[in-house]
């Protein structure tokens, strides 16, 4: 394997930043998917279930799972409903119509 090679001495290479990261029923709150009040845990399956089967963006630190905001940014891309021509709103029932029984 050839050896790499050292950026040139004039350029200045990126510093990682830290984000914000936030537990399981932290992020279902900051993304809406249940109330902070709410003690059920509502959310965090769905959050978990996306992790584990749809392979969602995710860090496992201290035998936690943690969301950064980048992390929670891409999971709401990823459940944005699109409008691509083949989607439509969901269908709503109509309103019954007041219908007269025969011979009244």
């Amino acid at each position: 394997m050839p050896a790499q090679k050292a950026p040139p001495a004039g350029t200045k290479t990126a510093e990682p930043v830290l984000e914000n990261f936030y537990t399981v029923s932290e992020a279902a709150i900051r993304l809406r998917l249940r109330e902070p009040q709410d003690p059920s845990k509502k959310g965090e399956k769905f959050l978990r279930d996306g992790v584990n089967k749809l392979g969602w963006p995710c860090h496992r630190m201290a035998g936690q799972l943690l969301f950064s905001d980048s992390d929670l940014a891409f999971i709401a891309e990823q459940n944005r409903n699109r409008v691509d021509g083949r989607s439509r709103p969901r269908r709503t029932r109509r309103p019954r119509q007041n219908v007269q029984p025969a011979g009244v």
